[in-house]
């Protein structure tokens, strides 16, 4: 029998956003947005998990007239084409394309260092290769509410009751849903989170027939203000 899953209709557009507030309560507040658009496609099942195409087709970046923000947006394009093995429960298993992955970092790579010195981008260019060469510690990354945790989180379809899980923080996350109509209202808040060096945590998916329509996550922590937000589009 062919395991049916809410997703197997999840070929969609999506709007993905990340804003960073730096000092946000002093004179030398900063804020920057990295907006991202992302076409999804299932591929189908492979026995008991479900494969898919994320093909990022459009990027905005607030800084990208400057030579780091030029540097990162060069750099998103490492993961703007992805091959996902994903459960029954919407968590990245397997980076089908991982070995492309790996060349096209090569690639990048050798062509980011011509135009761009110093520790601190060897740094980011040894954190990249180590990612990559790790393929657990790149599905945490690609997990990131950053990257597409807002999409690959274990919440890609409605819960019926309140449950708890353990973050990749470290701390407890209290998930509520509601009913709302033809909407599935899930808010997530937190037990403790400042064991985990977090002042605030706190977000909100909103479902309808069985899929993500929209998401919202904001973290205040270490003088940062984070907002991460998803929209379906298409």
């Amino acid at each position: 029998m062919i395991l049916e899953h809410p997703l197997k209709n999840f070929s969609k557009t999506y709007r993905l956003e990340t804003v960073v507030i730096s000092n946000p309560d002093t004179s030398y507040r900063t804020e920057k947005s990295y907006v991202r658009v992302a076409e999804v496609y299932y591929l189908g099942n492979e026995k008991e998990y479900f494969r898919y195409h994320v093909l990022v087709v459009d990027f905005n970046f607030s800084n990208d007239d400057n030579a780091m923000g030029k540097f990162l947006k060069q750099i998103s394009y490492l993961f703007d084409e992805l091959e996902l093995t994903v459960d029954k429960d919407g968590h990245i298993i397997e980076i089908n394309n991982l070995n492309f992955l790996r060349l096209r970092w090569t690639k990048i790579a050798a062509k980011l260092s011509e135009t761009h010195k110093g520790d601190s981008i060897d740094n980011y260019f040894r954190k990249i290769g180590s990612i990559l060469e790790d393929e657990s510690m790149l599905i945490g990354f690609l997990e990131g509410y950053n990257m597409f945790g807002l999409l690959f989180n274990g919440l890609l379809q409605p819960l019926d009751a309140k449950r708890k899980r353990l973050s990749s923080e470290g701390f407890t996350e209290i998930l509520a849903p509601l009913k709302d109509g033809d909407k599935m209202i899930l808010t997530i808040s937190s037990e403790d989170p400042k064991p985990a060096g977090i002042d605030d945590f706190r977000g909100l998916f909103v479902f309808r027939e069985g899929h993500n329509e929209e998401g919202f996550m904001e973290i205040k922590k270490d003088n940062t203000h984070l907002k991460h937000s998803l929209l379906w589009i298409g």
